[in-house]
C-alpha cells in the first residue's frame, strides 16, 4: 500500500500540487513524520507519525491539545464573531422542542451531580477568556464614559492640549515670526488672528 505524503507539509503551508507529494509506503510515510516533528517539532506532524505507527493512545494527548489550541484562535478570530451571529439569525423565531429542552435538562443536571462544569475549558482557559473580555468590554466602557465628560471633552479642546499635540506631530514645522517661535504655521496664524494663506505669504517676504 503507497500513501501521498506532502513533502511540504500541508499545515506548514504546502500545496497538493504534484511537485509537492510523493508516494511512500505507511513506514516510510511514518518515518518522514518522524524527521519533520524531530525538526520543526510540530504536533501535527507527531500526530501523524504515532498514528501511521498504530500508536493511537500516544498521540491522543496531543491531539487534545491541537484541538485546544485551535479552538482558541477560532474564539478570537472574526470567523467566530460570524459563526455566532449566523447560529443566532437562524434560531430567531423559533422554538426549542420539548423533547430538547428536555434532553438539555438532563445533562445539565448530571454535570452538576457529578460536579463537573459542561464548559470543556479548564479554570485557566476561563480566566483567560474572562480577562479579554474584561478589557475589550472595560476600553469600551472608558470611551463611551469619555465622550459623556465635560472634564475630558474640555481638556482636549485646551489650547494648551492642542499645542501639546501639534508639538508632538512630526510632521509640524516650527516658524519664528515678530521674534517668537510658534509650533506651526496654523498656530502662528491663530495666535496673530490672521489667515493660514496671509501668514504664509508673511513668512514668504522674510
Amino acid at each position: 500500500m503507497k500513501h501521498k505524503h506532502h513533502i511540504i507539509p500541508k499545515h506548514m503551508g504546502g500545496s497538493n500540487e504534484k511537485s509537492n507529494l510523493v508516494e511512500l509506503t505507511i513506514e516510510e510515510h511514518a518515518l518522514a513524520h518522524k524527521q519533520l516533528y524531530e525538526i520543526y517539532g510540530k504536533n501535527e506532524d507527531y500526530i501523524a507519525w504515532k498514528m501511521l505507527e498504530g500508536k493511537d493512545a500516544e498521540c491522543e494527548s496531543q491531539r487534545i491539545i491541537l484541538a485546544k489550541e485551535g479552538f482558541k484562535k477560532f474564539m478570537l478570530s472574526q470567523d467566530f464573531e460570524n459563526f455566532k451571529r449566523k447560529i443566532s439569525n437562524s434560531l430567531k423565531g423559533k422554538k426549542q422542542s420539548i423533547e430538547s429542552n428536555l434532553k438539555r435538562s438532563i445533562s445539565l443536571k448530571k454535570a452538576h451531580q457529578e460536579k463537573r462544569h459542561p464548559n470543556p475549558f479548564s479554570k485557566k482557559d476561563k480566566e483567560y477568556f474572562r480577562q479579554l473580555y474584561e478589557k475589550t468590554n472595560g476600553a469600551e466602557r472608558l470611551a463611551n464614559g469619555r465622550k459623556k465628560s465635560k472634564k475630558w471633552k474640555d481638556s482636549v479642546t485646551s489650547e494648551e492640549y492642542k499645542l501639546k499635540k501639534c508639538l508632538s506631530n512630526p510632521r509640524s514645522k516650527q516658524i519664528e515670526y515678530g521674534g517668537i517661535l510658534y509650533p506651526s504655521i496654523r498656530n502662528a496664524a491663530k495666535s496673530l488672528n490672521i489667515s493660514y494663506s496671509k501668514m504664509r505669504s508673511l513668512l514668504n517676504k522674510k
